[in-house]
């Protein structure tokens, strides 16, 4: 028998959700206030004699004593309540707290007892964070050519011709290629076709489609765009796109695509004018070193020339304002619920040029002007805190805070080198996953972490159960990712158990024939989604660790009316002992994989199975 570990309930505890912040979404000059939650003394918590919030005002310290609330425990220790003015955009503030073991600071990355820099800090950001339906929704990713076909390869309109001459065209059941041919395979799939698999979706449980791009291109990724005027005849078209956002609403699913903000294909027409005439404006758009044959290009690939974001011009027709190619699909016909930026960590940083900033608080800006309801979500594969303060990108792509410490807790050596290349990829224990998970989302505005896509792998990466290798555990990590703050996000076909040991092998056609599916991946996946759908702590509620050890990892998540406790392991481990007075409850009901419990002795008794998650409702 254990009991809670170093990031247990025996220490105070804060978080920027609502339940200890009375705005977390403030406005400038709102007065706000923040609470401490002190444990229970008699039941073995940290006895705290006072404290102090350490702001930060016109880049000047400001100091804050803390009043001790008796009323607001509920059973699970008094507070220290805080208040103070919204006086800027971004306001920093940790705490410094009188324990019976010292000085310590609380900080995002918990209690320490050294002082920290400013980088771990809470946040409260006036920018507004994601909209407010964005933590709701669990979106489903969707490669064009490779989820559902409609039967026809061809434009709609024969008016509109596109040229597929590149193209290799394949059969549904077809191998998918290796190396550079991969690129070129075409299996047909269509937007069409999604609409005919809309049911799945509703199936499923899941609120949001995210497609990734959608323009004309020479590949069947589309990431090497020759226009973004219309939408690709292959798929079906302008009509198609807006077709599918109609159904899909019908239906209570949102449809977002993709954008490539940081470069085009060899073949666009601005690259086409740009090489035709040195001097004309689309010249301006690219980094050219020797016109016309030399340019700056993504990681070097001579078919995807680097965007020059300098050019006012390019950020007018592109992504600033209403009729930017940014906002034209953010409206009727279209009506994308937002856009993923491809490669945002990327874009507008060359050498000493970096205008990454400029470009992500424009594309807001356009985002905002029209209505605000829209996402705007950034790729990135490691720490975005820097390019995330919450004004420009609403939320990145968490491979940084969710997927690769899951991934290293997980997968094995030969999974993470199938996640991302390179050294640096040891697998971690349950206490450096949490440690990982912590010093990301400490970096950022609580409301960046919850307009955040997470996720556990993506057409950019190996299979999820792939890199897992051991099924128990890959069923684990998926209701790992949907009780973390967060929008979870999962790539088609994950949850009828598909596998592929790289990107390319991730991306074979979804098999429509249920004899090929993993019924228990399925009714896994189906019963999870609902699961998070139904509970409104796992969308919006707080974070706290109760015990992190290296088989298995408990937590809450908390909103005012609800409170949820997790576990989940990849082994089996000894059964957990946790004092119902540091919980503050009084029953424990089961949510999933799991029993009732009742304190006997004064304690919850959590069973040690594994590779197991299993979720308790705090009563």
């Amino acid at each position: 028998m254990t009991v809670p570990g170093e990031h247990g309930l025996t220490k105070p505890h804060h978080d920027p959700s609502d339940r200890l912040t009375s705005h977390p979404r403030p406005s400038l000059g709102d007065r706000v206030t923040v609470d401490v939650e002190l444990p229970d003394v008699d039941a073995g918590g940290l006895a705290v004699d006072g404290g102090w919030l350490r702001g930060v005002r016109d880049g000047e310290q400001f100091w804050v004593d803390g009043e001790l609330d008796r009323a607001a425990g509920g059973g699970a220790g008094d507070r220290l309540r805080f208040e103070f003015d919204i006086t800027q955009p971004v306001h920093n503030y940790r705490f410094h707290l009188d324990t019976a073991d010292g000085p310590r600071w609380l900080t995002g990355i918990g209690l320490i007892d050294y002082d920290p820099g400013d980088r771990e800090d809470f946040r409260l950001i006036t920018a507004g964070g994601a909209p407010d339906w964005v933590p709701d929704v669990v979106w489903y990713q969707i490669f064009p050519d490779r989820f559902a076909t409609s039967g026809t390869n061809r434009p709609a309109d024969p008016l509109t011709p596109t040229d597929t001459s590149w193209a290799r065209w394949a059969e549904w059941d077809d191998p998918v290629a290796s190396g550079p041919a991969a690129m070129t395979q075409l299996y047909g799939g269509d937007l069409d076709g999604v609409i005919g698999r809309l049911d799945h979706l509703v199936d499923l449980g899941v609120g949001g489609i995210y497609l990734t791009p959608v323009f004309p291109a020479r590949s069947n990724h589309r990431y090497d765009a020759s226009t973004f005027d219309t939408v690709d005849p292959v798929l079906g078209g302008d009509r198609a796109l807006a077709a599918l956002s109609e159904a899909a609403g019908r239906r209570g699913i949102r449809v977002m695509t993709d954008l490539t903000l940081n470069h085009t294909g060899d073949g666009h027409e601005w690259f086409a004018a740009a090489k035709a005439d040195a001097g004309s404006v689309e010249a301006g758009f690219y980094h050219f070193t020797d016109h016309p044959v030399r340019y700056e290009s993504w990681l070097g690939i001579a078919s995807l020339p680097k965007l020059d974001h300098r050019s006012t011009e390019l950020a007018r027709r592109y992504y600033a304002g209403p009729d930017s190619t940014l906002g034209r699909y953010l409206q009727p016909p279209f009506d994308m619920a937002g856009w993923r930026i491809d490669v945002a960590n990327m874009t507008g940083r060359l050498g000493p040029l970096d205008l990454n900033q400029q470009v992500a608080r424009a594309a807001r800006a356009t985002v905002d002007g029209l209505g605000g309801d829209r996402w705007l979500v950034g790729e990135h594969f490691f720490d975005a805190s820097l390019d995330a303060p919450g004004d420009g990108w609403h939320g990145v792509m968490n491979y940084a805070g969710i997927t690769r410490p899951i991934v290293s807790w997980l997968g094995e050596f030969t999974s993470l080198s199938a996640f991302m290349a390179g050294p640096g990829q040891a697998g971690r224990d349950g206490v450096q996953m949490a440690r990982s998970m912590d010093a990301i989302r400490a970096a950022m505005p609580w409301q960046v972490t919850l307009g955040s896509m997470s996720l556990l792998g993506s057409h950019d990466t190996a299979r999820w159960r792939t890199m897992c290798t051991d099924d128990e555990r890959a069923l684990v990590g998926f209701g790992l990712l949907l009780c973390l703050p967060g929008a979870p996000t999962f790539f088609y076909g994950d949850e009828v158990g598909l596998t592929g040991d790289s990107s390319e092998q991730a991306r074979r056609p979804m098999p429509w024939d249920t004899a090929a599916w993993d019924h228990r991946f399925l009714a896994h996946y189906r019963r999870l989604v609902a699961v998070r759908n139904k509970h409104e702590a796992l969308r919006r509620g707080g974070f706290r660790w109760v015990d992190t050890a290296p088989d298995a990892v408990v937590f809450l998540r908390e909103t005012p009316s609800q409170r949820l406790l997790v576990r989940a392991s990849r082994a089996t481990t000894e059964p957990l002992a946790i004092p119902a007075r540091l919980l503050g409850a009084e029953t424990l009901a089961a949510v999933v994989d799991a029993d009732d419990l009742r304190p006997r002795a004064g304690a919850f008794t959590l069973p040690g199975d594994g590779p197991s998650l299993s979720i308790w409702e705090l009563g």
